[in-house]
């Protein structure tokens, strides 16, 4: 993608904005590459722009992430890709924020134990869900210029040092929503009103035939003689309604009083971690992949040990 030939002109824009509120001059050179590997961007394209300064003694170059629909409207309604769009924004737009402000009024600052900050920073945000546009504009986690953040291999097991530190985060984006809560009634229940968009998507046309194939091989997880004779047939018969009953199931209210922001999409795939000199864990972000904030949704805390601990957890780390 060495042009902006594929890139909407409505992002172009939003990208001369942001250039325009880092200090960039008035004409910069602006590159754009992929920013996702092969097959990531069927809810969300995701490219890489590159800002340069034409004056060389001006400000230093900046690597950015747009994330944004695809521009086929039938591609956008197959996967509800507006619906998720729509919810990121909200995050970024006004539950990040404040957050930060929360934070700042408890004395807590980036850098702090206790601070929760582990996301992109989000330069840009717009959706229009009538004209079917929307762009996040994000801060590129794996810029060179800034500390590295890796990915691990989504077809391995988790360890114990990686959980443990995912959970920590997790811990204190849980403790922001309580505070949210408490100093914030009103925002708060605007979040009480989101939906599980998650049980909706992959009860899609496209993702629905998905179902029956896991559906088969949670039945044939274990020895016919470890179960209850008609445990077989209570798995495979999820897979006529599971993603209905599911999406009724983590509703918040079910949950009350412990019901709190919940990441909603939070697999190895959407996690990065940073080390320190010894290569210890030490840090936790969300990639800028195509669905890293827009599964936001307020169930039980303790979705995250079934989306995150359960599945990807080696034996000993669930231990």
């Amino acid at each position: 993608m060495s042009s902006t030939s594929t890139v909407p002109e409505y992002v172009r824009q939003r990208v001369l904005i942001v250039a325009k509120q880092q200090g960039f001059g008035n004409n910069p050179n602006i590159t754009y590459e992929p920013g996702s590997k092969t097959g990531d961007g069927y809810i969300g394209l995701i490219v890489r722009a590159r800002l340069i300064e034409t004056n060389p003694t001006a400000r230093p170059s900046l690597s950015i992430i747009c994330k944004f629909p695809p521009e086929d409207r039938q591609q956008r309604e197959q996967f509800n890709a507006m619906a998720l769009f729509e919810r990121e924004h909200f995050i970024y737009q006004r539950v990040l924020p404040a957050f930060e402000e929360l934070q700042q009024e408890c004395g807590l600052s980036v850098g702090d134990d206790l601070h929760f900050g582990n996301y992109p920073k989000c330069y840009h945000s717009y959706c229009d869900t009538e004209r079917g546009e929307a762009v996040l504009i994000l801060e590129d986690l794996i810029d060179p210029d800034r500390p590295a953040l890796t990915m691990l291999n989504q077809y391995d097991r988790v360890d114990y040092d990686h959980v443990r530190v995912l959970m920590v985060a997790l811990g204190k984006l849980n403790a922001c929503s309580f505070a949210l809560k408490q100093q914030r009634p009103e925002l708060f229940a605007e979040i009480q009103r989101l939906n599980d968009l998650l049980s909706i998507v992959l009860n899609t046309e496209q993702m629905a035939p998905l179902t029956p194939r896991h559906c088969m091989l949670a039945a044939s997880a274990f020895e016919p003689s470890e179960l209850p004779p008609d445990h077989r047939a209570e798995m495979l018969n999820l897979a006529t309604d599971m993603w209905r009953r599911a999406g009724a199931h983590i509703q918040g209210k079910h949950a009350e009083p412990y019901a709190a922001l919940n990441h909603g999409d939070c697999w190895t795939n959407n996690v990065m971690f940073g080390y320190d000199a010894e290569g210890h864990s030490e840090n936790y972000d969300e990639i800028n992949s195509s669905r890293s904030s827009q599964l936001f949704t307020i169930p039980s805390p303790i979705r995250y040990v079934v989306w995150e601990v359960i599945p990807n957890g080696s034996y000993p780390g669930m231990n």
